[in-house]
């Protein structure tokens, strides 16, 4: 593939100036504010509503279209209905370009033009927050001086003719939209303007603030970085340990706007000590100098001897050789607060001692070396490798026979830090406790983040509003707001005759939702012409299935078939020793099977027989049982007897009870015998 030099040298070019073009942006002391030429052209998102009217001889109808619209509508216009499309465009002085908008959003120009592109005539007007007229024209308006605030567009137009002729028709047309003036730019507190003017040692916050149009975010440029970045929306935390040197920042508004650089100078680093001649923590007989050091370049070396006041040296002092013995302690501390440990150097004595410092907090013991020498703490006796956990100064003084020496000692708080997290309305805290003493502070210095709101939108529906809910993301708070009017069913009507079980009907149905309702014309249902078929047809022992099946709408329904059972033929043989065979065969299906009646004979009999061992006793029983009973209730009756007749009568009763009794006894004893008798005569 063959490549123009030139075309290449001139893209080489171009890539090249747009590299040089991004390094001045970043190194660069000032950010550039957000200018009314370089914010594009705005896609306004506008409600709206058309339609035509007639109100002349058969009342008044209306025919409603309504909806949200980006840049354009189609609406329905004038006496012919037809459609048109409404194109609008909003734009501040000097804009030009596509970009998007939201409605309701905010801008920075203070002159504002809204367009309308139609065909039919549009009055467009520009209102500010109490309702007056900013601005009006004929599908143009312009609004000049604008201060901050809310201004809301209103569209309107109508028209008329005839339809059909038809006198009274008419036309409409209404939208509007919301947007919202911001030229101030955010303000910046806990930092300076000055690049020296303020220093800070410990965790510091930077806050922004925009009462307009709310702060977008927050950027930050830290020490070693060479471009700005995010940090927050309305506040910037750098902690303590973060990178020593300049931060600094500049806050951005939602209109555009952006603050000017703030700084802060962020040193928590303490000052470092040296001693030349001698080492600290020893004795010594020589001279030495102690010389202080600090990145700031501002430091401030103290020193005292044995339990004197501190006095401040400069960044350096001398002890010489014929300075008074004791011992020398020294610290260093910077402009910002940052200091040293104390250190000290012993001149002239020999008496050596050291304390040393616990892991987990800030208690401590002294010790020394030698035998013999003994020390007090604070004027009273103290044993080697004592803990001391008081908290504040103390004086260890160490003796031998002959000398003594003088370890002072502080013993500062040991802070455990907690941290209680911020929230979206409340603000977060350090809680600080001394885990010797128990000593607490509580230090609020972390803001409240604020809510961060996530619109979602729901679009109306024909029955229902549309709406927009607002949802923290960190907390889950909502509310709801930017709500607008159902869309309103859009019906299509069609005719449905009269079927085999409805009626004749028109039905209506939304083109939008699908809802509908219908009418009926009186036509009655048709009822169902079935014809009918054998599916399955019946044997002698399974069921069939005839189906019955409409021939205008197609329905059917099964109705069964009983079985038709066996169509048996009897054929009887005898054999030579006089039994009987009958053979019994279905004429249908071929079914057979045989009997024998001497068989069946035994067969009954020995059934009978059986039954009648096995219930014999009971029949006994019940017999007996009744009897007894009966006897009783007839002697009773015969004992109570007054009159002959009634004796008499119960005698009978008597006599004809024992009867009975004879009776159902034969009856009993013959039963198996007859039985049989009747089983013969079957088989």
């Amino acid at each position: 593939m063959r490549v123009k030099t030139k075309g290449f040298l001139t893209g080489a070019m171009f890539v090249l100036l747009l590299a040089l073009v991004a390094l001045l942006a970043v190194f660069t002391d000032n950010p550039k504010t957000a200018s009314a030429a370089t914010t594009p052209r705005y896609a306004v998102a506008f409600n709206y509503s058309a339609g035509y009217t007639y109100g002349t001889g058969a009342g008044t109808s209306q025919y409603p279209r309504s909806g949200t619209g980006v840049y354009s509508a189609s609406f329905t216009w004038g006496a012919n209905r037809s459609n048109y499309t409404l194109s609008v465009s909003m734009y501040g002085s000097g804009e030009s370009g596509t970009g998007t908008f939201v409605n309701g959003g905010y801008i920075d120009s203070t002159t504002v033009t809204v367009e309308i592109s139609s065909s039919v005539s549009m009055t467009v007007t520009i209102k500010n927050s109490s309702g007056t007229s900013v601005g009006s024209g004929s599908k143009k308006a312009t609004a000049t001086g604008l201060t901050e605030g809310t201004y809301t567009v209103t569209i309107s137009g109508s028209g008329g003719g005839t339809i059909n002729s038809r006198a009274g028709w008419g036309a409409n047309f209404s939208g509007n939209f919301e947007f919202k003036i911001d030229g101030s730019a955010p303000t910046i507190s806990g930092a300076s303007t000055s690049t020296t003017g303020k220093y800070v040692n410990n965790t510091f916050t930077v806050t922004a603030s925009d009462s307009a149009s709310g702060v977008k975010a927050i950027y930050m440029k830290a020490p070693n970085n060479t471009t700005f970045y995010s940090v927050g929306t309305t506040s910037a935390t750098v902690n303590k340990g973060s990178a020593n040197g300049r931060y600094t920042f500049y806050a951005e508004d939602n209109a555009g706007n952006k603050s000017g650089y703030y700084y802060v100078n962020f040193d928590d680093v303490s000052p470092t000590m040296s001693c030349t001649g001698a080492s600290f923590g020893s004795n010594t007989n020589a001279g030495f100098t102690v010389k202080a050091e600090d990145n700031s370049g501002s430091v401030s070396l103290y020193r005292k001897v044995d339990d004197g006041s501190w006095t401040a040296s400069g960044s350096s002092y001398t002890v010489s050789n014929t300075a008074e013995d004791g011992t020398y302690y020294f610290y260093a501390a910077d402009a910002y607060g940052n200091k040293t440990s104390e250190m000290w150097v012993q001149l002239g004595a020999e008496l050596s001692g050291e304390f040393v410092k616990s892991d987990s907090d800030n208690s401590v013991y002294f010790t020394w070396d030698r035998s013999g020498w003994t020390a007090t703490l604070d004027g009273s006796a103290y044993t080697k490798g004592t803990w001391i956990r008081t908290e504040g100064e103390h004086i260890i003084r160490l003796s031998s026979s002959t000398k003594s020496a003088v370890y002072p000692y502080t013993i500062d708080h040991h802070f455990v830090e907690s941290v209680e997290s911020p929230t979206c309305t409340h603000e977060g805290y350090l809680q600080y406790e001394c885990t010797q003493c128990g000593y607490s502070y509580t230090n609020y210095s972390i803001e409240e983040t604020g809510h961060y709101y996530v619109a979602s939108t729901v679009a109306p529906t024909c029955t229902s509003g549309g709406y927009t809910v607002y949802t923290c993301t960190r907390c889950g708070d909502s509310y709801t707001d930017n709500y607008t009017n159902p869309l309103g069913h859009n019906y299509e009507a069609t005719y449905q005759p009269a079927t085999c079980t409805d009626y004749g009907k028109t039905v209506f149905t939304c083109q939008v939702c699908g809802s509908g309702y219908y009418e009926t014309d009186g036509t009655y249902p048709t009822g169902h012409n079935y014809t009918n078929e054998v599916i399955t047809a019946p044997t002698c022992t399974t069921d069939g299935l005839r189906r019955s099946t409409c021939e205008s709408c197609g329905h059917t329904y099964d109705t069964k078939i009983s079985a038709n059972g066996h169509n048996y033929s009897i054929t009887e043989t005898t054999t030579a020793n006089g039994k009987t065979t009958r053979t019994y065969t279905c004429s249908d299906c071929g079914h057979s099977y045989k009997q024998e009646l001497g068989d069946q004979y035994e067969e009954v009999s020995n059934y009978v027989e059986y039954l009648f061992v096995q219930y014999e006793p009971y029949m006994w029983w019940v017999l007996l049982a009744s009897a007894g009973i009966w006897s009783i209730v007839i002697g009773v009756m015969i004992a109570i007897a007054h009159k002959n007749e009634e004796k008499e009568k119960a005698k009978k009763m008597l006599v004809n009870y024992v009867i009975g009794l004879v009776v159902i006894a034969v009856i009993v004893v013959a039963c198996p015998f007859l039985i049989r008798g009747i089983a013969a005569l079957v088989t």
